[in-house]
Formats: structure tokens, sequence, C-alpha cells
């Protein structure tokens, strides 16, 4: 069947992206999705040092609703929110959440002890191994404070930015630290994300990579969202034939889509 919704994608309403949503749009058309979720960067309490990705939910959500109603006929177009989740933030989500009727929330963890792994700074001074295990201990505990979501996006995402990335990097040596986030995902009936931005950014795996994927499966986890996790219009979809051989070749046979936080199942 195929991977025919991309459930990640970000516009110029996130504070790294450029694109207006109509060209993201565009693309998606283009490339034949049936449809695509938006779900823009909404991280509160950011560092300094990077930007502030802070979100206009009101006009967003009218934005979006408008082009949803435009292109009703062509593509179903779907609108979410992509939380950053820290220890400090998780009372004000559920409230943030309660404001609009969005379709989609993913759970993602960009920033570790309130500082940003995307700048070379955030590692110096200690060693690659520290820094990954405290980004997946830092996963658990927020997953421990906070419950109103739908999928844990990109759960290895720190690995695009270490100083040797993924290549010394292995499920197995992070596997204490990542098997009680894969059971409460499970036990509390949420989704992991497939996030083909790893594959974007040359590591030749997604985020997460195929054994933690894999492991999941192997624990009885069946819910598995897809999405570019795209900024420009050129990463919609991005490398979904390889995301669909991934997840058929582990044994899943379907994947997740979102309406009104409410779960459907699509055949791969």
């Amino acid at each position: 069947m195929g991977i025919f919704y991309d459930c990640h994608l970000h516009s110029s309403f996130s504070a790294d992206s450029e694109t207006p949503a109509e060209a993201m749009i565009q693309r998606a058309i283009s490339i034949g999705l049936s449809g695509m979720c938006f779900t823009e960067h909404l991280d509160t309490d950011c560092p300094p040092e990077g930007p502030d990705f802070c979100l206009d939910l009101p006009a967003y959500f009218e934005k979006l609703s408008a082009l949803r109603e435009r292109f009703r006929d062509v593509i179903d177009i779907r609108i979410g929110l992509e939380f950053g989740i820290q220890p400090q933030c998780t009372e004000l989500l559920p409230a943030l959440v309660a404001q609009y009727p969005f379709d989609f929330i993913i759970a993602s963890q960009h920033f570790i002890d309130g500082r940003d792994p995307y700048y070379p700074s955030f590692f110096e001074g200690t060693c690659e191994e520290t820094c990954y295990i405290r980004y997946f201990d830092e996963i658990r505990e927020n997953l421990d404070r906070y419950s109103d979501f739908d999928t844990l996006g990109h759960l290895d995402y720190i690995v695009r930015y270490g100083p040797n990335r993924n290549r010394e990097y292995t499920y197995r040596r992070y596997a204490d630290h990542i098997d009680p986030i894969l059971h409460r995902l499970i036990d509390r009936g949420k989704c992991l994300e497939l996030n083909t931005g790893g594959l974007k950014y040359g590591l030749g795996e997604p985020n997460p990579c195929r054994e933690i994927l894999k492991r999941y499966h192997d624990l009885g986890g069946e819910l598995i969202t897809v999405g570019s996790d795209a900024h420009a219009p050129e990463h919609i979809a991005y490398d979904f034939a390889t995301a669909e051989t991934i997840l058929k070749e582990i044994g899943f046979r379907y994947y997740t889509v979102f309406r009104e936080r409410k779960a459907k199942q699509l055949p791969l």
C-alpha cells in the first residue's frame, strides 16, 4: 500500500522554517499524498542561545483551518502541534492543548536540562555517552509528568548532533535507558514515531533507529506514526519508501494517523 500521510510537518509558523504552509500543501499534492498533518513547534522556556519557539496559536489555527477548507477536495489536511517537553513546562501543556480542537499532538524532547544539543557547546566538557544517557533519562522523567500527547517524536534525536553522531551509538549500548521509555509508551497506549529526519541528516537510520523500532515491536508495541519532520517542501515524505521497508521487515503491518485525537490504523 505505502505511506500516504506525512504526520510531522513544519511551515513558517515554526521559528525554524521559512516556508508558507500553502507551499507545503502544494508539494504534498504534487507527490500524491492523501493527507498531511502540520505539527508546528511549541517550545516554552527556550534556551537563550537559540530561537524562541513560541507559536501564535490563534493565527495558526485560523490559517490552517482556512487552508484545510480550501483544499478539502484535494488533500486531507490535519492540524497538530509538536510540544517540546521539559520538566518545568509539563503543567502548562494541557491548558494549551485544550484551547483548540487539534488533531494530533507530538511530544518531543528538544532540550536537556535547559540546554540545546543542536549547538556543539552542549557537548563541550563532557563525554558524548553521558549526554545521550541524560537525554534518554529526561525523556523518561518527562513521560512520568506528562501524558496528554499521541506520539513520542524522534526518540533518539540527539544523535543527529553528537560529536560522533551515531557512529558509536547502538540501542544495546543504551538499552537500560531506552527500554523504560518504550515500556511507558506501550503501557499507556501511546504511539512511537518513525521520523525520517535521521535519513535526511545522513545517519543511515531513521529516528529512532531500526534496533529501537524492533525492540518496541518485540515488547508488544504496535502503534507507529510516520513523519518526515520536513521544514521545506522538498523534504515532505522524505524517503518514505525506506520507512515502509523498515517497518514491514520488523513486522509492522499498519501505521497510525489521528483526527481529532482519535487514532486510525492504515495498512502499509
